[in-house]
């Protein structure tokens, strides 16, 4: 009986954080689409990488030139907050970031999508690639 006590009690807690562990973010994810003021913009020529826990990178793929640009940094997440620092804003004008730094809500993260909110109020949407 103390065994499926303790068991509920694990059970409840574990369901109860609201924390996102930063695990479900390693992996590379496509960006799908950036919704701006309302609007919807498709986008499937970036991909952000989260190789570890701390570190990150974001890949650019031009199709008029046929290259894949990529510039790496690192990513700090604070429960359902994340921020990544990129190495230089080499290629930023290949994004709608305007500086080398940029801070995100994780909004939901499993196995297959993940949605962040940047504190700009524009929401991304990826699927795992």
């Amino acid at each position: 009986m103390k065994k499926y006590y303790l068991i509920s009690i694990l059970f409840a807690l574990f369901f109860s954080c609201d924390d996102i562990p930063t695990s479900l973010l390693i992996g590379k994810w496509q960006l799908n689409t950036i919704e701006k003021n309302g609007v919807e913009i498709p986008v499937d020529t970036v991909w952000y990488n989260f190789q570890s826990v701390s570190v990150f990178a974001i890949q650019i793929y031009t199709p008029q030139l046929d290259t894949v640009y990529m510039n790496k940094g690192a990513r700090k997440q604070v429960d359902n907050d994340l921020f990544i620092e990129l190495e230089s804003e080499a290629y930023l004008y290949l994004t709608d970031w305007d500086s080398a730094s940029r801070s995100f809500t994780i909004e939901k993260v499993n196995r297959k999508n993940l949605v962040l909110l940047s504190k700009e109020g524009y929401i991304y949407s990826f699927i795992k690639f």
